[in-house]
């Protein structure tokens, strides 16, 4: 990443502006080529501001919210209302991509303005998958259009983990184009944080003596939050913490959850902090930390967190978090949707700091050497040689 006269020029394009994993990825591949690459943003927010406070060019194209909006995972893309929209803004980005080498698509309306951008005459297009393509997300129309559109425009389409590919392929997308790019992560960020609870627990009211497990997701059904106080009400002395916001109409689900927690068997023990960037020093306040998302995570950045935190990580089987996690090395796997088990695992720790701390040493080593930003810099690059 140091020979800046073979750097690509390239133009990345993101439909969203709010902080979600694919745009922490994004922000690191970003600021790793600001001096030959430009970001363009469909839609205005914080990425923007986050950009632009890291040194990275930076263009917000106008386009009409509304239409865009009406282009949603669960419905397909082939809104009517939509396509003249997608198409004034790849014609748009075709025109601004002749003075890049390759455009890379951050997400999936993202990819499909690029796709349209590269029929149109625009630069080679890589899409940088951080989504699982299945039913429980996606419409089957969805899926067709996004793999049929990755096999006939994409020059790579990068995965974040093996999950990622092999829901990919099993959709009908070329096998051939994948290349796999994991998310990193700045352990120094980590490293500078103390070990430090007692400001934490003052603040919250927590005793000294009670445990404190931690679990980091926006507020949605399948980041599996109710798992986790169904499973404290069988732990009476622990208490949680919750750090995250309800981001895409899932305020609903963030009210029965707070009913939850003013349950006799729970009142005074869930403590809500919405959402905080101050990651590493929330998560080093925590005895551990917990990731039980009831379908399979596309990679699971928390559970790295948490390896760089040094605090043990519980996280359910399947998806990208079996890849990081081996079972009782470097944390935990459970089964999804069991607050029995999730409960029991949870003792397990609590209860054996020994094997806590075993867990944690071996599990911060391979974050640090797997997941840090050479590394995953090394793997973009690898990624994209050749176009």
């Amino acid at each position: 990443m140091d020979q800046q006269r073979d750097r690509k020029r390239i133009l990345f394009v993101s439909y969203t502006a709010m902080l979600g994993g694919g745009e922490l990825c994004l922000l690191d591949f970003a600021k790793a080529y600001r001096d030959s690459s430009e970001v363009l943003l469909l839609t205005d927010g914080v990425l923007k501001t986050r950009l632009e406070s890291l040194g990275v060019r930076v263009n917000l194209l106008t386009s009409s919210k509304r239409s865009l909006a009406a282009v949603k995972a669960s419905s397909g893309l082939a809104s009517l209302k939509s396509i003249g929209e997608l198409w004034r803004l790849g014609r748009q980005v075709a025109q601004k991509s002749k003075d890049f080498d390759l455009i890379h698509a951050n997400n999936q309306k993202g990819f499909v303005v690029a796709a349209i951008a590269r029929f149109l005459g625009g630069a080679p297009v890589v899409w940088h998958l951080h989504d699982i393509l299945t039913a429980d997300i996606f419409s089957p129309l969805n899926r067709r259009i996004a793999v049929t559109l990755a096999n006939w425009c994409a020059t790579r389409v990068m995965v974040n983990s093996q999950a990622t590919a092999d829901a990919f392929i099993a959709a009908g997308g070329n096998s051939r184009l994948l290349r796999t790019v994991h998310n990193g992560f700045d352990s120094e960020v980590f490293d500078r944080v103390k070990d430090n609870q007692a400001g934490l627990r003052e603040e919250l009211r927590i005793p000294r003596d009670r445990p404190l497990v931690g679990i980091f997701s926006r507020i949605s059904y399948w980041k599996g939050q109710q798992v986790l106080l169904e499973a404290a009400m069988q732990l009476p002395n622990v208490h949680l913490l919750l750090v995250g916001d309800a981001l895409f109409g899932e305020a609903e689900y963030a009210e029965r959850l707070k009913n939850m927690a003013m349950q006799d068997s729970l009142k005074g023990r869930v403590h809500w902090l919405g959402f905080h960037e101050d990651i590493p020093a929330l998560m080093k306040a925590c005895d551990l930390i917990v990731h039980c998302s009831t379908a399979p995570e596309p990679f699971g950045r928390v559970v790295v967190e948490a390896q760089l935190a040094k605090r043990p990580a519980i996280a359910t089987i399947g998806g990208g978090t079996s890849e990081i996690i081996e079972d009782r090395v470097t944390g935990l796997l459970i089964p999804a949707n069991d607050p029995q088990l999730l409960a029991q695992a949870i003792q397990d720790i609590l209860s054996d700091r020994d094997f806590a701390n075993k867990l944690t040493a071996a599990a911060y080593e391979q974050a640090k050497t797997k997941f840090s930003i050479s590394s995953v810099c090394a793997e973009f690059e690898m990624a994209i040689a050749g176009i």
